[in-house]
């Protein structure tokens, strides 16, 4: 009764069958978005980001799917794993192709099987057929969820730790509630850090997709180019990425802007689902001090307080993050390869680097700005 397809494109599918699959909080699944992606170039063949996802039918109706794209390179998954290719380059052992199950170019938590996760021993029949055709070396889960790392534990993945820091709404009533819990002294530093930006003349606006123009978006494509730029290269998603499919998404778009004399000289574009607002790029004409912390972190934070948003996932990395309310939260992946030895090898490091991303967890806690 159950058949699993393969699709090398979502845009080629139903729009009301596969959003049917997608939780309501998550933005990134959707049929717009990843059909977005594919129409705008930022995936497919040459981007190294070649889809070959898999739907799961009963009676023709889809119940589940997996993302799936089939990888040349690890850039833009944010679970870093150069490390194991190099080891394995070493060995003599061939890392890429592989097969991976993320979200390209976010490292957003969310979970990656869409609709019943009951269906995953199917779906992974369906992986292993597909790395059997491309010979790839193996097949990484990226940002799932807890509950997906531990099924996948079951068919013989590693589950691998990481660690971000998130905003979330502890009963904090309002943006003065919220500063209520913070110490004196980091209270007193996130206010300074705040006013710097008001006494440089830069205001900052938080704006729904819907209400921003054709300069706003042109204004995004031009902060993230900078960013990517400063980091050596041009970046993944392509200028018609942002004219032609950031508008078409509408209010899953959150951006915030910061002008002076008119004229946006900083911003940085998130985007929401449900109770949760993702933080994704950022960038800016001018430096002025304290505006990144301003755009990326208090305007959402406060923004979410005034909108019933419960969390803000700011994305990877950035210790940074604590000072300013963001605490650390545990993040998992699953990671399966086909040659024992490198399997072997994945796996205690994986066991090993988690001790240290859970004590770590428990340092930063420890170091809260709250206590």
């Amino acid at each position: 009764m159950l058949q699993v397809r393969l699709t090398p494109h979502v845009s080629a599918l139903d729009r009301e069958a596969w959003d049917a699959l997608v939780p309501a909080h998550d933005p990134f699944h959707t049929h717009a978005f990843l059909g977005g992606l594919e129409r705008a170039g930022a995936v497919g063949q040459g981007t190294g980001w070649v889809g070959a996802h898999l739907v799961v039918e009963e009676r023709s109706r889809p119940v589940a799917a997996l993302p799936l794209w089939l990888r040349g390179d690890s850039w833009g998954e944010y679970v870093f794993d150069h490390g194991w290719a190099n080891a394995a380059h070493r060995g003599g052992l061939r890392y890429y192709p592989k097969l991976t199950t993320a979200l390209p170019f976010t490292p957003a938590c969310a979970g990656r099987v869409l609709g019943d996760l009951a269906q995953l021993p199917a779906l992974l029949a369906g992986v292993e057929r597909v790395r059997q055709e491309a010979d790839a070396s193996g097949h990484h889960v990226l940002f799932c969820t807890e509950r997906e790392a531990e099924a996948l534990a079951g068919h013989g993945y590693a589950v691998r730790l990481g660690l971000q820091f998130h905003w979330e709404d502890e009963g904090y009533g309002d943006w003065a509630g919220f500063l209520s819990r913070f110490t004196s002294k980091r209270r007193k530093e996130l206010l300074r850090e705040r006013r710097q930006v008001r006494e440089a003349g830069v205001e900052v606006a938080v704006q729904r997709g819907a209400t921003l123009i054709e300069s706003d978006w042109d204004a995004l494509h031009r902060f993230y180019r900078r960013t990517q730029q400063q980091h050596g290269h041009d970046g993944y998603l392509p200028e018609r990425w942002f004219r032609e499919v950031l508008p078409t998404l509408g209010d899953t778009v959150l951006a915030v802007l910061a002008r002076r004399n008119g004229r946006v000289v900083a911003g940085a574009l998130n985007f929401i689902g449900g109770d949760c607002i993702y933080g994704r790029y950022w960038g800016a004409d001018e430096e002025v001090r304290g505006l990144h912390f301003e755009v990326c972190y208090h305007s959402l934070a406060e923004w979410a307080l005034h909108n019933g948003v419960r969390r803000v996932e700011a994305g990877a990395q950035g210790e940074h993050k604590l000072q300013r309310g963001f605490l650390p939260r545990l993040t998992w992946s699953a990671h399966r390869l086909v040659e024992h030895r490198l399997q072997a090898a994945v796996a205690d490091f994986c066991q090993r680097e988690g001790e240290g991303v859970r004590e770590a967890v428990a340092s930063y806690a420890a170091h809260s700005p709250f206590t």
